[in-house]
């Protein structure tokens, strides 16, 4: 599909697509639009070989993902975001979504991630148990209680200060071999 033939909604957004060069959407690998003041990301669907996608600071407050299924990394902190989509990605293996106003993060159709960075959200849990290759979780600053992490996980690095963790949940994620722990 040409550039020209999708309808954008933010001018921001298009403006970056179009600052690309590519004529096809379909040519689009990497789309990088930082700081952009960026409100809607719609139009982000034709994208079908996108393979990392940045919109860290700008002022999205959803975003649908879902069709860009060949997404290896996002980074998307630094919005405003309540909603994201990532079930279609199944290549996803890199997630940042710092700094944001979620709710809910579901990683569950993401077996490939390795790195999750979702500090300073909402978030007040998280399901880890379809992400096995997961080397690198961040989650402080956020409504977690507790947490369930698969015993099979590769798990280099958790970062969780900051949450609402009840002592024996500290204790018991204090048991995990982890080279980096933030309790």
């Amino acid at each position: 599909m040409k550039l020209s033939e999708i309808s954008f909604e933010d001018e921001a957004f298009e403006a970056c697509v179009l600052s690309t060069g590519e004529v096809n959407a379909e040519d689009i690998i990497e789309l990088k639009c930082r700081k952009q003041k960026i409100t809607s990301a719609a139009g982000i669907e034709h994208f079908k070989n996108l393979k990392l996608l940045d919109l860290t600071l700008n002022e999205l407050t959803k975003i649908n993902l879902s069709n860009n299924t060949l997404l290896e990394e996002v980074y998307l902190g630094n919005n405003e975001l309540s909603s994201i989509d990532i079930s279609g990605c199944k290549q996803l293996n890199y997630i940042e979504v710092f700094i944001n106003e979620l709710e809910e993060l579901d990683v569950s159709n993401n077996p490939l991630l390795e790195s999750i960075c979702a500090n300073k959200n909402d978030l007040e849990e998280i399901d880890l148990s379809k992400n096995n290759q997961l080397i690198d979780l961040r989650l402080s600053n956020n409504e977690i209680s507790e947490i369930d992490i698969p015993d099979n996980i590769k798990l280099e690095r958790l970062d969780i200060e900051k949450n609402p963790l009840s002592d024996a949940m500290k204790s018991k994620l204090q048991q995990l071999e982890v080279a980096k722990i933030s309790l």
